[in-house]
């Protein structure tokens, strides 16, 4: 390239290169002017989306005229390589300087104030940067700050927030920063403000974080946020406060520290709102420090004698980020320091007292709660500056009271929910005073605050229960912890204590008090990742919470619990094979967890993992007795009874896990599902609209409300529920394999092979691997019940070659057995009982059904009839998954073999069956097959006349069916044999 011409631009030499481009010095001929050229690197050439950047890259920055700005000249191509020309500047990045040592404070201030100047007139034309760092702030020889890169950078309408333009995953770059990859957040993770980190909506505020941490790095040398890995860093970033800058760097004054801390707010509402706001503090500051530097302290004086609340001695206030920024500076003399020094540990002790001893002058009488009460738990003050305490010590406490079958903490799901109806953003911190207001809103009796401080080398661990109406102390409990190691078995002792005063008896407290650190885990640190896993996955979900269940798991590999939740996250996200490992895994770990957690574990274990049912039902069935206002137990009991068809006691639980967390739209969702089975359809429709009314929402509210207008023959409600949820991850591919089942009962098989295939791409979309085999399998299982082998083979290859799940082979498994393939299949089933061997549903539903096919393909009726006897208990049990349940097919197989058989009464009787259960069969391929099994009883009966309408309404769905089905060819000429003319139909 060196001595070329591109285009009117000779190039002189290489200056330097990133991720979006190659920098050369270049003379314009034309002009006379030197001018830098950024070209898009080879390899990028025929990436659309990269190419895309780089020209909004030079949109971006060629609209915005400022001194602060990097210019833009042009932007061509030639040749097919993209290039911009840009302002050449001589000098280098601020990157390069903050790594030789952190700046002084008249140079710190004079290149910041030049970069608000360039944001400023940036978010005056609605352009968000969306990647400041010093890598990205040029530095000229005449200190003259520029803004580069605006390859990220987003043009927004003129509101306040905006919706966030998908983008990429991090990964580590050689120099250890995290760039963008492809699919998370756009921008460099370490700069990165808490809500581009989680994927947020942004607005411009968002840039003035990112400057907040380009300032701390300025005065410091040093990053804010830290973490080994993305979901570390991740943690540290929306959650951690960062070392104050002026313990690293004594010698900045106290107000850049208040600055810096003021554009590092979590809270977007409590930051600095306009970068001209920073700008004017900067300045202010700038001038103050030149003033005592050069003894002027006249201007000092004077600036201080205008805030008259403030007074000697009080820069102290200047730490508060609800403060206004105290203009005095460190330098201006060194006893403030000292007193600082001095007067710390005191404030810390008085903060304290505040929350501990206080609290003891105040409480008159001790009053006892009732097993009826609830309780919320309020975020913990903490006066100690350690952040790994933050949630840490909430989720702690959380464990140790709720080992409590008396008392009963109101769940996380449910205090999102709420700060939502009090205008609160998700994960709003529970300061007492939103804790008392969340507490009246939940109908709960108590709100229990902690405290945390610490006093030298001695840590004190406060609680307080106080009446929600009242505001009066209930009662009054302190830990105290040698060191920091010790922190977690001083609240387990103020958590015992407390809740016997609550009212707990004696004897229950000592039976159910397992110390949390053996309950969970004696790490600060893995216990801190846990809690905001569990947070995250009540507030944002599953998918969000894995890196942080497993920077736990890193953190403490025997922290049983936060295998549990990694693997029931991984099972709710069809990773279920993955999800089974992390549930052994707890489940070898369970021996010193608390009883409550090991009710949680085993029952898991025993459903998910093993497929027992019969232990299950008995752990869950203890769990709810020994805490019988926990939902979970009596929740998944109504699901277990759903699978092996005793659909009363479903609903039953159903019932009373709505009952004990009604915010829940999962349990309303279960509830219906349960109406829908039973035939209870206007119940199952009331319960649909009031969770609506509520807002409450969830993915299998959508399916069962579909499945429930698909019973009810309401073709237009359930194209309503499909166009509810188009687009929406996760839920789509469930409605478009609905769709699809139903196009297939219609026999429209051709769109069903249409929309199947958009359900699988919408789960792959979404890395639902399982969940898109599923589909693969469910197709499968259609093109064989039809009549295709081959397309039936292909179909089960492909689900296969991505999952051995469960389901996925049973329903593959079954499908090769009715398209002939039966010796593979009994070898493939032989296979499904090894790998479960415990499973009920496999032992008793699936096997039996396969091999009672396998018997009948080879004639030998009586063993396939025999075959299906252990199945008899399950037949009307909805097996497998909400999105993929193939059910009844023990009843359909039997009904062949008894026409087989001759025994026609037995054969109608069984195909009756599956067509007596619509909200059981739904729109499987069976719920109409089921028809021309009936006409065919009925012929064997010499009952014309019930043959004829058993016919006539399998023609009646099928009326507009795909000609060229095999098993309509069949089914005509079945018809003709009757000598009856056949129906008329229209082809579609």
């Amino acid at each position: 390239m060196i001595g070329t011409t591109i285009s009117h631009y000779r190039i002189l030499e290489k200056l330097g290169a990133g991720g979006m481009g190659v920098v050369y010095k270049a003379q314009d001929i034309r002009l006379g002017r030197f001018v830098a050229l950024k070209f898009l690197p080879d390899e990028y050439a025929d990436n659309r989306q990269l190419r895309d950047r780089f020209q909004r890259e030079a949109r971006a920055a060629s609209a915005l005229n400022h001194p602060n700005i990097c210019t833009i000249y042009d932007i061509d191509e030639t040749d097919g390589r993209v290039f911009m020309a840009m302002e050449f500047l001589d000098g280098v990045t601020l990157k390069d300087l903050v790594l030789v040592a952190p700046l002084q404070l008249n140079r710190l201030v004079g290149i910041a104030v030049q970069v608000l100047d360039g944001l400023e007139a940036a978010h005056a034309q609605n352009v968000i940067h969306r990647d400041i760092k010093p890598a990205n702030i040029f530095v000229t020889s005449n200190e003259r700050a520029k803004i580069l890169a605006f390859g990220l950078a987003k043009v927004t309408t003129p509101n306040r927030a905006t919706a966030f333009a998908g983008g990429k995953e991090e990964s580590l770059n050689g120099s250890g920063e995290y760039q963008t990859t492809g699919g998370g957040a756009l921008g460099t993770m370490p700069y990165m403000s808490p809500e581009q980190a989680l994927g947020e909506p942004l607005d411009t505020r968002s840039d003035l974080f990112s400057f907040g941490v380009t300032l701390y790095e300025m005065a410091t040398g040093k990053m804010p946020f830290k973490g080994d890995t993305a979901g570390a860093l991740l943690l540290s970033i929306v959650q951690e406060i960062p070392v104050p800058a002026v313990q690293l760097n004594p010698d900045i004054p106290v107000d850049l520290q208040w600055i810096i801390d003021k554009c590092l707010e979590k809270d977007r509402e409590l930051r600095y709102q306009h970068a001209s706001a920073i700008h004017s503090d900067l300045k202010r500051l700038g001038r103050v420090s030149l003033a005592s530097s050069s003894g002027g302290g006249g201007v000092v004086d004077s600036i201080v004698s205008d805030i008259p609340s403030k007074k000697s001695g009080t820069a102290l206030q200047a730490s508060s980020s609800s403060a206004q920024p105290m203009l005095a500076t460190a330098a201006t003399t060194s006893t403030p320091r000292r007193t600082w020094k001095m007067w710390a540990p005191l404030l810390t002790l008085l903060g304290a007292l505040s929350v501990g001893g206080v609290f003891y002058w105040r409480s008159h009488t001790k009053v006892a709660l009732t097993d009826k009460d609830t309780i919320v738990l309020a975020d913990f003050t903490n006066s100690t500056g350690d952040t790994v305490f933050d949630e840490t010590l909430r989720q702690a406490l959380s464990v140790e009271v709720e080992q409590s079958p008396f008392l009963r903490v109101i769940s996380e799901q449910r205090v999102q929910q709420t700060l939502g109806l009090m205008g609160k953003p998700p994960g709003t911190r529970l300061t007492p005073e939103i804790t008392r207001e969340l507490c009246q809103r939940t109908n709960s009796t108590a709100a229990l605050n902690g405290s945390i401080a610490q006093i030298g080398t001695e840590y004190s661990v406060g609680l307080r229960a106080v009446n929600c109406a009242s505001d009066e102390s209930l009662a009054i409990t302190e830990g105290q912890a040698g060191d920091k190691s010790h922190i977690l078995a001083a609240l387990n002792t103020a958590a015992s204590t407390m809740r016997t005063k609550l009212g707990e008896s004696l004897s229950s407290v000592q039976k159910f008090d397992t110390p949390v650190e053996q309950a969970t885990t004696p790490s600060l640190e893995a216990l801190h990742a846990f809690s905001l896993g569990v947070k995250t996955k009540d507030i944002t979900g599953d998918e969000a919470a894995l890196p942080l269940f497993e920077e736990a798991i890193k953190l403490d590999p025997n922290f049983a619990m936060a295998y549990a939740l990694l693997g029931t996250s991984l099972s709710n996200l069809e990773e279920r094979q993955r999800g089974a490992e992390m549930l052994k895994k707890a489940y070898d770990l369970r021996g010193s967890v608390s009883e409550r957690e090991k009710f949680y574990i085993e029952a898991y274990y025993y459903d998910i993992v093993v497929g027992d049912l019969t232990k299950a039902i008995e752990r869950y069935e203890h769990w709810s007795q020994v805490y019988p206002r926990d939902d979970r137990p009596v929740g998944n009991l109504g699901l277990i009874y759903g699978y092996i068809g005793q659909h009363d006691k479903a609903i039953a639980q159903a019932g009373v896990a709505l009952q004990l967390q009604p915010g829940s739209g999962l349990r309303y969702s279960n509830l219906v599902q349960g109406y829908v089975h039973v035939g209870s359809l206007s119940a199952a429709r009331s319960t649909i609209e009031e969770a609506r009314t509520r807002n409450l929402d969830s993915p299998y509210l959508d399916l069962y409300s579909y499945q429930l207008a698909f019973v009810q023959h309401d073709a237009t409600k359930m194209a309503e529920e499909v166009g509810r949820v188009a687009g929406k991850p996760g839920v789509e591919d469930m409605l478009l394999a609905a769709e699809a089942d139903t196009a297939a009962y219609n026999g429209h098989l051709l769109q069903a092979r249409d929309l199947s295939s958009e359900a699988i791409a919408s789960a792959k979309r979404t890395a639902e691997t399982e969940t898109a085999a599923s589909y693969e399998a469910s197709a499968a299982l259609r093109e064989a019940l039809f009549g295709n082998p081959d397309a039936a083979q292909k179909h089960m290859k492909a689900a296969l070659s991505v999952s051995k799940g469960r389901d996925v082979q049973y329903a593959s498994i079954l499908a090769l057995a009715f398209a002939g393939g039966l010796e593979h299949a009994q070898h493939m089933s032989e296979q499904l009982s090894q790998d479960f061997p415990e499973d009920t549903l496999v032992q008793s539903v699936y096997l039996p059904t396969i091999k009672a096919q396998i018997a009948l393909g080879r004639h030998d009726v009586s063993r396939a009839i025999k075959l299906l006897e252990v199945a008899s208990p399950y037949e009307l049990g909805m097996p497998g998954d909400a999105e993929f349940s193939p059910s009844l097919y023990p009843v359909y197989v039997r009904g062949n073999a008894d026409l087989a058989a001759g025994q026609d009464g037995e054969a109608a009787a069984e195909f009756a069956k599956i067509l007596k259960w619509p909200g059981v069969v739904l729109n499987q391929p069976i719920a109409v097959l089921a028809y021309l099994g009936l006409a065919r009883a009925c012929t064997l009966q010499g009952d014309k006349a019930k043959a004829q309408a058993a016919y006539q309404k399998f023609f009646a769905i099928w009326r507009d069916a795909d000609p060229d089905i095999p098993v309509l060819k069949q089914a005509k000429a079945e018809y003709v044999k009757l000598q009856l003319p056949l129906p008329i139909t229209h082809p579609r």
